[in-house]
């Protein structure tokens, strides 16, 4: 079932970005542009803090991982985990030129609420089966890089050792055509990362076309912690769209640059001490400033949508784990989901879900015909996909900024044309797809009533959106 076509992809490594520095040093705030104050990459005390962390590998193979699941992982594992968290030695990433996670990141996306205060989004009301007509011949679907040579396919891809794919479910029609667990159980959860977005996105972009949020007013009006600073002069549009236009971007580097704005606002997140204290993240946040005009700039950035659901909280009175199921998941047929939380009890509206995949599957089928069919309710209308389009960040403007000039090296050249309401990419035949950080990802497609969703543990490009995307469109005139 190989595709000769080129997908021409603009992707992201979708940074979910939870990956900061975690230690202790003079601080200096920081300016207009995030750049003005000296900071460094690596604190005082990193000799310290890398002989703790010596000898981490990654000796553990996705398999093995998924065996220990089975089998009850060793005490001695999880208790060096325990020992080795924070904010830093959180990713399957590299961190001031020495990795972080790896093994134990394994353990800790399987885990998170063993970290982090936790709660507990409630299980459907309504339980419904998805039937399996597995396919697999999707073993089989490739895509084209930007040369025209094609990558490996989806089954050579899951099975080298650089992919770390844990998990991978597709969803046609509402029912499961292809899924495959390498590296974790069908039972197990696992941290959601940056689709975490496309939750909170949805649920603002509800409350706007419902006409309970208006989406021109500046986000103070409903985050008045953040009057009289520059986000004063923001609308929530462009706090949806990441377009806000202040020196806020998760892909700048500074997140990695100790004392930035970026990297105190995810320690402050995990609750790491900073200058020997916890600070508030909204404070943090606070010295933002203005670098462009609203929807002139995309700046991809967690705190945005952080603010988001302080937004979405203050406009319905309800907590956000709350609101959350009875808006969303109170029909999808799920079970129960665990967002982990900020020390304050702020949710990880960013960052920070944790389900079964075939549960993140679910979310996405709400966007499509099939879930009215199955439950004979619409949660999605297509009043808000409309609005998702419509309010989008152009290519023309997307493009420039990271995510938009890079990805096109590891997923072909068939250009999206746009970003929207927390999703990454948006397609003209109505696709649309969030990333991840460490190779999490969701593709929705409402037009071929299709959903593609994946979980990793992975420093690879993000590649398996690209074998979605494939999928998807193999499956036309079918």
């Amino acid at each position: 079932m190989k595709t000769n076509f080129y997908p021409r992809f603009i992707a992201i490594l979708a940074i979910a970005m939870l990956t900061v520095s975690c230690s202790q040093t003079e601080n200096t705030k920081t300016e207009a542009s995030a750049s003005t104050e000296k900071t460094t990459s690596v604190p005082p005390n990193t000799e310290v803090f890398l002989k703790k962390y010596a000898g981490q590998k990654n000796n553990l193979t996705v398999a093995e991982h998924k065996k220990l699941l089975e089998e009850g992982y060793p005490l001695n594992r999880m208790r060096r985990a325990q020992d080795l968290f924070s904010a830093r030695h959180f990713t399957s990433d590299v961190m001031d030129d020495k990795e972080t996670g790896m093994d134990d990141a394994l353990y800790y996306h399987n885990f998170m609420w063993e970290f982090l205060p936790s709660a507990v989004v409630p299980a459907s009301e309504n339980q419904f089966e998805l039937p399996r007509v597995l396919d697999s011949r999707f073993d089989e679907i490739t895509y084209d890089d930007v040369e025209g040579n094609a990558f490996p396919t989806l089954i050579e891809y899951t099975n080298s050792s650089e992919s770390r794919l844990q998990a991978i479910m597709m969803i046609h029609k509402g029912k499961v055509v292809y899924e495959n667990y390498p590296g974790m159980r069908p039972e197990d959860k696992h941290v959601w990362m940056s689709v975490t977005k496309a939750v909170t996105g949805t649920l603002m972009m509800d409350l706007i076309v419902s006409g309970k949020v208006d989406d021109n007013a500046p986000i103070t009006d409903y985050v008045p912690r953040l009057k009289g600073s520059d986000w004063d002069n923001v609308p929530v549009r462009a706090v949806l769209t990441m377009s806000a236009g202040l020196n806020a971007d998760d892909v700048s580097g500074n997140m990695y640059k100790y004392g930035t704005m970026e990297q105190r606002y995810y320690q402050a997140s995990f609750g790491d001490l900073y200058e020997g204290k916890h600070e508030d993240w909204i404070d943090v946040i606070r010295e933002a400033k203005k670098i462009a005009e609203p929807y002139s700039l995309y700046q991809y950035a967690s705190m945005n949508t952080q603010v988001l659901s302080v937004a979405i909280e203050n406009v319905t009175g309800k907590k956000m784990v709350d609101h959350l199921y009875d808006r969303l998941f109170k029909y999808a047929g799920t079970g129960e989901f665990v967002p982990n939380l900020f020390p304050d009890g702020t949710i990880h509206s960013a960052t920070a879900m944790n389900s079964t995949l075939e549960d993140m599957g679910r979310f996405g089928l709400l966007y499509t015909p099939s879930f009215q069919r199955i439950t004979g309710k619409e949660v999605i209308s297509q009043e808000i996909i409309d609005y998702l389009f419509e309010s989008m960040i152009p290519a023309e403007i997307f493009n420039k900024n990271f995510v938009g000039k890079t990805a096109y090296k590891y997923l072909g050249d068939q250009a999206v044309i746009g970003s929207g309401a927390q999703f990454d990419f948006l397609w003209e035949d109505g696709a649309l797809a969030k990333l991840g950080h460490n190779g999490q990802g969701i593709y929705i497609d409402p037009k071929r009533d299709f959903v593609g969703v994946y979980f990793s543990s992975s420093v690879d490009l993000n590649r398996p959106v690209g074998y979605m995307r494939a999928a998807a469109l193999s499956l036309d005139n079918k």
